[in-house]
């Protein structure tokens, strides 16, 4: 299996766990002081609507590159590039309240993986088959 469907793999159960299993639960990963996603989108400023909506883009994006990693590789670099959009923003958000090095190193790192499968020019080459 190509690095490519490993990062798209590894992103993906990532990020359906923060929105699924791990919704509700606190962790040393949570923006602020919160102990679940509702408090730490509040923490930024931001709605419950507003993280509706942040989810079910970052739900059908991971669903994407979990089905480009396994069946459709072509789907791979353009569903990264709009997960990477949502991590500049996680990113952003955890830098904006103060957050230190943990609380925002999952999105740091979601981040650099989805600009390395948007933009890597190995993967451009060989146009991932």
């Amino acid at each position: 299996m190509k690095l490519s469907k490993y990062l798209s793999l590894l992103v993906s159960v990532v990020v359906l766990s923060a929105w699924s299993f791990q919704l509700n639960r606190p962790s040393v990963f949570r923006g602020g002081t919160s102990s679940n996603m509702s408090e730490e989108f509040a923490a930024y400023g931001l709605t419950d609507s507003v993280m509706i909506i942040v989810g079910v883009f970052k739900v059908t994006l991971a669903l994407l590159l979990l089905i480009g990693g396994i069946k459709f590789p072509k789907l791979i670099r353009p569903t990264a590039a709009g997960m990477a959009l949502f991590m500049m923003g996680a990113v952003y958000l955890h830098i904006s309240i103060g957050d230190g090095i943990i609380p925002t190193l999952p999105s740091a790192l979601m981040l650099l993986i989805c600009l390395i499968l948007t933009f890597n020019p190995k993967f451009i080459r060989n146009k991932i088959p």
